[in-house]
């Protein structure tokens, strides 16, 4: 399996699976997921929102991955995952099973291309340092039949900061 560090727009990433940074509230309020909901419009917050009152919660618990469909989007499925609590902490133990987690969920989508954010680390209090630690001993797993994980950041002083922590990564 193949993880890159790109420089670049997640939305523009071609991918089968979008992971995505979500909050407890299934809110599409910010970041990728603001970005998301202005480029797609508002089906998959309305979506989001459905699958908390069909589940009669206000929110979702930390670590949780809520997969959705494409909603106007070119990926197979888009995965919401939960690395925060309600007030944006989280640590790399959770990261880790978050990601772990949507990996999972994408192979079972039989997804080839994985694109994701740096989970936690927007609103999210995470630091990049920390993200790479949560990921690092995902890097030497087989998440089959997954072969290329994209994790997409526009800032590029963090796309550098985590390729000193993901060695093996190819940077893009």
């Amino acid at each position: 399996m193949q993880w890159t560090i790109a420089n670049c727009d997640i939305l523009d990433r071609p991918a089968d699976v979008l992971v995505l940074s979500g909050n407890p509230q299934l809110n599409l309020s910010g970041g990728a997921g603001g970005a998301f909901l202005l480029r797609y419009g508002n089906e998959m917050q309305e979506r989001l929102h459905e699958y908390l009152k069909s589940n009669d919660a206000k929110f979702v618990d930390r670590g949780a991955v809520i997969q959705m469909p494409p909603c106007g989007s070119p990926y197979n499925a888009v995965l919401h995952a939960i690395g925060v609590d309600a007030f944006y902490d989280s640590n790399t133990d959770v990261i880790t099973q978050t990601i772990t987690k949507s990996l999972e969920m994408a192979a079972q989508l039989s997804a080839k291309t994985v694109a994701m954010t740096a989970i936690a680390t927007g609103y999210g209090r995470m630091s990049m340092h920390d993200f790479g630690t949560a990921i690092r001993p995902l890097t030497v797993l087989d998440f089959h039949p997954v072969e290329n994980v994209d994790i997409c950041m526009q800032k590029s002083d963090a796309v550098n900061e985590l390729a000193t922590l993901i060695p093996d990564a190819m940077v893009a």
